[in-house]
């Protein structure tokens, strides 16, 4: 078997625990944290605000980082920081931390340790392995992310109502950290001799040392087109997916909005392999507005009513587009710059769709707390999802035209 498959289940554990701890978590932490601090939700919305706005930094840093080193160091960081605010958080709800600005720095550590164990660290190790089927790997490797979310949130309910929220997270940190650091030792490395043939073509493997200078990528218009398309789609996944149990815990109760989050997760599943076959077949800019298009669908069926059958149905039609929306970013970089320089380009990519993320979510958490309720928030991101499909169409227009240029 072609060793770079034994890659993809390396990147499928580092996003299992990358969404599954730093993305999916937060609704659940959230709950807990209101539970033992008695803050308000647009508090508590600004301190996971914090957490997207320290991967700003994070990305920047990290993703100039892997075109120099490669991603190995960034993944060690990632599990190590992870852990670490794992921890942190059971130390805060346990009392052994209680001030506010702890949780703010709990919450940047685990923002700076997301871009290691999530969608940049993961699509930088594959880059070297696979160029004709990169689609596919990361929508493979990717599904760790659904697995992530389908397990995490109620094995941390069900941890956490048995032997309570500090050993749940201090037992979570350590998995993380045994499952994560082989996976660094053994699997992140470029491929050598008939390794890189096989797959990517002879010079795959050095590809992703050879850096573009960030001028030529900042000066593209075609970059910024699809920086921003990304960045309203991923503000508004986020923004609904950080408020996801709190908005259905009324409704469903917080097991049932535990699970109401695991079946969006697996639903991303399907959805993921489905963008994955056809990223070849059809123009990307298409199948973006599609995606975006369909979670904008889910968020307005939210807004339709209370019973709990309708509420699962939603949270899938806008789970079936969570991974698509997250691979979307690495093949339309890929397909306009190519691999040299990519962690450059990503990461200034994710820098901005983590600042979007930050302040959609902030920005639900306002909204609620003047509104007391969800309805305006969710027609808001609605709204960024349609901006988004505007933007990439026009990107799709231009280079079919011939007047993209960088």
């Amino acid at each position: 078997m072609y060793r770079g498959w034994w890659v993809v289940a390396g990147g499928f554990i580092m996003a299992f625990y990358g969404w599954g701890v730093g993305f999916y978590g937060h609704g659940f932490y959230m709950v807990v944290l209101g539970r033992s601090t008695g803050w308000s939700v647009a508090t508590l919305s600004s301190v996971v605000s914090v957490f997207w706005l320290a991967n700003v930094a994070a990305s920047l840093a990290l993703g100039r980082f892997i075109d120099r080193f490669g991603a190995r160091p960034v993944v060690v960081y990632g599990a190590l920081a992870m852990a670490a605010s794992c921890l942190a958080l059971a130390a805060f709800e346990t009392g052994y931390l209680e001030e506010r600005w702890q949780l703010f720095a709990i919450f940047a550590l685990m923002g700076s340790a997301y871009p290691g164990l999530a969608a940049m660290a993961v699509s930088a190790t594959l880059l070297p392995w696979f160029r004709r089927r990169l689609g596919l790997a990361l929508g493979i490797a990717l599904t760790g992310a659904s697995a992530g979310g389908a397990v995490m949130p109620p094995l941390m309910a069900w941890a956490s109502a048995r032997y309570g929220f500090g050993p749940a997270m201090t037992g979570i940190g350590a998995a993380l950290v045994l499952s994560v650091l082989p996976v660094a030792a053994l699997l992140v490395r470029p491929p050598k001799g008939r390794e890189a043939a096989r797959e990517t073509g002879p010079a795959a493997g050095a590809s992703m040392r050879r850096a573009i200078p960030a001028r030529r990528i900042l000066g593209s218009v075609r970059f910024w087109t699809i920086v921003s398309a990304c960045g309203l789609s991923l503000g508004a996944q986020v923004g609904f997916l950080m408020h996801q149990i709190p908005l259905l815990q009324s409704a469903l109760d917080l097991s049932g909005a535990a699970w109401a989050v695991s079946t969006a997760a697996l639903s991303a599943a399907v959805g993921r392999f489905v963008l994955g076959m056809l990223s070849a077949r059809f123009p990307l800019p298409v199948l973006a507005a599609g995606c975006y298009l369909v979670q904008a669908s889910g968020l307005l069926l939210l807004l339709a009513g209370e019973p709990p059958v309708l509420l699962f149905a939603a949270s899938a039609i806008a789970g079936f587009v969570i991974g698509c929306i997250v691979m979307l970013p690495p093949l339309l970089l890929v397909d306009s710059f190519g691999q040299d320089g990519y962690g450059t380009a990503y990461g200034v990519t994710e820098a901005t769709m983590f600042v979007m993320a930050g302040l959609a979510t902030a920005a639900s958490g306002w909204i609620f707390d003047a509104s007391g309720s969800y309805d305006a928030p969710l027609l808001g991101l609605a709204g960024l999802h349609l901006l988004a499909v505007l933007l990439i169409l026009w990107h799709g227009r231009r280079q079919r035209t011939g007047e993209d240029t960088q």
